[in-house]
């Protein structure tokens, strides 16, 4: 089991940006020192927080990562024109090494596709065409094709990616038909581990692994990583006492988007079935079962809005020193 972290770099309007950036980039350096696996960037636009935007984020993160993983969590994909993020990508595998990993959604906020003029109909149509646009390009060989949304003739990129084939693309998805559609494009499903409902999660991967047979794909190749909302603190309780506030406020502030307004009505539900507040006991406890249904790297917020940036690292390290040697042979 690999762990990652978000680097969550949202925050309220009026804060003072510079400050909480300089406390994120030394919680990412902490991480890369504790052993974590990844990191991870955000994206949204004209948001109701201050959102720093993830490809200048995730090169901000290369220098300070070590050898994490680097990668989006997510890019809302139809916002951006393939050519572009095939480029950028393809910068960021070398800046990188080869740590980069593109994720990728269809994005869900009614005003983010206002903003580019982006009829939210099209949007996993133009996610799509997207990914198969970036991949061939990715391949250094000259593209034409007559797509819906971008038409290419004879198009080559500026620069190929370090990674033969280009960096792997994990897509989050949480309908099942989109869940279908990460099996067919992607080398990953980037599973939403926080859904209310405790169904979720089984029957999205039994769809998932069904139509991976079905495309044909080899599944020794395909990674398995699951989001998730956690804080580890030396007993329950006081996990519980430290993060909820936090949690709340947050997720209160995801609610005033329409399309999230159930994780306002529906919170209780989620922090008895979803949210990893515990002990190191407790969190293994429910991690070994997210890995005995077959995920194998856990991606975790590591804090909330308004968390003190010591609390978060304290959560870090503990659970680095109780909970990884668990799940990692010695």
């Amino acid at each position: 089991m690999k762990f990652g972290i978000m680097a969550s770099h949202q925050y309220p309007h009026g804060d003072d940006l510079g400050k909480h950036l300089s406390d994120l980039f030394g919680t990412v350096e902490l991480a890369a020192e504790l052993g974590y696996d990844s990191v991870w960037t955000i994206n949204h636009f004209q948001s109701n927080l201050n959102t720093p935007q993830p490809i200048s984020m995730t090169a901000s993160l290369i220098p300070r990562s070590g050898d994490m993983l680097i990668g989006t969590g997510i890019l809302l994909l139809p916002m951006f024109h393939p050519a572009h993020i095939a480029e950028e990508f393809a910068t960021l595998d070398h800046l990188s090494g080869g740590r980069v990993v593109l994720g990728v959604g269809a994005g869900y906020r009614d005003n983010e596709f206002a903003a580019f003029g982006i009829d939210p109909e099209t949007r996993f149509r133009r996610l799509d065409e997207s990914l198969r646009l970036i991949r061939a390009l990715w391949s250094g060989e000259p593209v034409t094709s007559d797509g819906e949304f971008y038409p290419q003739t004879g198009a080559t990129i500026g620069i190929r990616p370090l990674t033969p084939g280009g960096p792997p693309i994990w897509i989050g998805a949480g309908g099942k038909k989109a869940v279908r559609r990460a099996a067919r494009l992607g080398d990953a499903w980037y599973a939403p581990g926080n859904s209310p409902s405790k169904r979720f999660l089984p029957e999205h991967l039994a769809v998932y692994n069904d139509a991976l047979a079905e495309y044909g794909r080899d599944v020794s190749r395909i990674s398995r990583p699951v989001g998730v909302e956690l804080y580890c603190a030396p007993s329950t309780e006081r996990a519980v006492e430290e993060a909820l506030p936090h949690a709340r406020v947050e997720y209160s502030t995801y609610a005033e988007y329409p399309a999230l307004r159930w994780q306002r009505d529906r919170f209780d539900e989620l922090v008895r079935n979803t949210l990893l507040l515990g002990s190191p006991e407790f969190l293994i406890e429910r991690i070994s079962a997210l890995r005995d249904l077959g995920f194998d790297h856990l991606i975790f917020r590591p804090g909330w809005l308004g968390m003190p940036t010591e609390q978060v690292r304290a959560s870090l390290r503990l659970f680095a020193s109780e909970v990884f040697p668990a799940f990692r042979r010695q």
